[in-house]
């Protein structure tokens, strides 16, 4: 009996991206970019030397102390996560099969909680900070091209998770085999090189491409100095998401920049 198309509970869109940029009053969002930055460094590199349990069962309860207290939710944290659930679901069973249960089931956890809890501080960065406070907020350490070229690919994030997912989606309803269960089978992998990592990676190229003409179209780096609008003193306003930038020192060329 032939198989019809794979079905799914939801759509896409309905679970929202990961990553997004949330506008909330909360403390995490009135802490400035670089104090959110430095405090996320530190957690990251906590998580990647924390090998002892009770060091991870300590990160793991001060990890999410810090993302709820950002206002967000256990929906939004399973939105971030979930790709690494299902990595997890892949690394600890081949942990088990190469080294037994006994002695592989603890490094395979070990190992999958140390990517969540290395990737959870980077993604309340995303979620509380825009591109322009982050990048206002480095002005005076980094330059401001620099800073622009870090932030801009940080904040594309979301949307090559929202790309990833499209792309997995797609591939299903054409027959790849892309399910967590298929992909159990080390020999459905080719499948996911060659009908997810390859159009991503060439979507990734011309994203790329687009972004840099569009900076070129603004005047980009066509000044030395570059000025900020600043958001925070302005006020919030209630579901915002996307601010204007000026682009120029002296006011020659005011453009629009890139947004959050």
């Amino acid at each position: 009996m032939q198989k019809g198309p794979p079905r799914f509970r939801t759509s896409l869109r309905s679970r929202g991206y990961p990553c997004r940029f949330a506008e909330h009053d909360s403390p995490v969002h009135r802490m400035g970019a670089g104090w959110k930055l430095l405090f996320g460094v530190f957690l990251s590199a906590l998580a990647a030397g924390g090998r002892p349990p009770l060091m991870q069962a300590i990160l793991v309860l001060v990890t999410l102390a810090y993302y709820l207290s950002a206002r967000l939710t256990l929906r939004d944290l399973w939105c971030d996560v979930r790709l690494f659930a299902f990595q997890a679901a892949m690394v600890i069973p081949l942990y088990c099969m190469l080294d037994g249960v006994d002695k592989g089931l603890w490094p395979g956890v070990r190992i999958s909680t140390q990517i969540v809890l290395f990737y959870l501080p980077g993604a309340v960065f995303l979620r509380t900070t825009r591109t322009s406070e982050a990048m206002a907020a480095l002005r005076r350490v980094v330059p401001y091209r620099l800073s622009f070229l870090v932030f801009v690919s940080v904040r594309f994030v979301p949307l090559f998770f929202r790309e990833l997912e499209e792309i997995v989606a797609l591939q299903r309803l054409r027959g790849a085999r892309l399910s967590p269960r298929e992909q159990m089978n080390p020999r459905n992998w080719p499948d996911l090189f060659n009908c997810v990592v390859l159009p991503l990676m060439v979507r990734a190229f011309r994203t790329a491409d687009e972004v840099s003409r569009s900076a070129e179209a603004r005047a980009f780096g066509l000044h030395r100095e570059r000025t900020y609008l600043d958001v925070a003193a302005m006020g919030r306003g209630a579901g915002e998401e996307a601010v204007g930038e000026v682009e120029g020192g002296d006011g020659e060329y005011p453009v629009k920049a890139l947004t959050d």
